[in-house]
């Protein structure tokens, strides 16, 4: 089942397919901020739901760099703060007083779709890690010991018995 359930964000698109869209999102509503005068609330809520997407940039990062490289644990830990933060801001602003037919407007319709997909997908995935944690945990134990076998084929890990820290050795195979 953990397979079916995180398949989009980790087999399917992966982290450059959800960098591209957040990046066409990000670059389309910059150039609507740019073109379209629209002051108000659409104008408000548009900038400050968009700056809090900033987050999965972030975040994406520092998984890469520090955690398990997953995109489904950068969605994990990023989406809750962004969609969360995002229906709070729709809901301030008035909800429908933020859509409209001009650009802004129709950026924040494209914006409450794309939000609100991901975010009937982030609610089942959060509540369903917090009531059964390990589910997740053995989710990405086998996800990373899959992807070591068939990219590891070629490495061993070598642990030292004095500082008890691990090497990878390369072998030529």
């Amino acid at each position: 089942m953990s397979e079916k359930l995180f398949i989009l964000e980790d087999k399917i698109m992966k982290l450059p397919g959800l960098y591209a869209m957040w990046s066409v999102l990000y670059i389309a509503n910059f150039v609507v901020l740019l073109s379209d005068d629209t002051q108000g609330k659409s104008r408000d809520f548009n900038v400050w739901s968009n700056a809090a997407s900033v987050i999965y940039c972030s975040l994406a990062s520092v998984n890469t760099i520090f955690g398990n490289k997953m995109p489904s644990t950068m969605l994990l830990m990023a989406g809750p703060v962004h969609q969360y933060l995002h229906w709070l801001l729709f809901a301030y602003y008035g909800g429908p007083d933020v859509l409209g037919s001009h650009a802004i407007g129709v950026m924040n319709w494209i914006s409450v779709f794309v939000v609100g997909i991901f975010t009937i997908d982030m609610i089942i995935k959060t509540w369903l890690i917090t009531l059964k944690p390990d589910f997740y945990n053995q989710y990405v134990r086998n996800h990373l010991n899959a992807v070591n076998n068939n990219e590891n084929n070629d490495v061993e890990v070598q642990v030292n018995e004095e500082d008890n820290h691990e090497s990878v050795v390369e072998q030529n195979i």
